[in-house]
């Protein structure tokens, strides 16, 4: 379904994706271990967004696809 890319979330659901990225990058984590680094940012988010841990790290990964779609030209921001 590459046709539908970037149509199907609304104006609402990307400033959710971008608010929960904009918490992720401000949170602290764990600078020696990548895997820990991620895993404790993801649990800030879910924190402080009153969310499970799947749904900010469903955020997180939807939002970091839709910068990967925009690079590549796949999708208007």
């Amino acid at each position: 379904m590459p046709e539908k890319r970037g149509i199907q979330a609304t104006e609402e659901v990307k400033a959710e994706w971008s608010q929960a990225y904009k918490i992720y990058v401000k949170a602290p984590g764990d600078r020696y271990d990548k895997k820990k680094d991620r895993t404790s940012r993801i649990d800030f988010v879910a924190e402080e967004m009153k969310l499970t841990r799947k749904q900010a790290k469903r955020r997180i990964r939807n939002y970091e696809a839709w910068q990967r779609n925009i690079k590549k030209g796949l999708v208007t921001p």
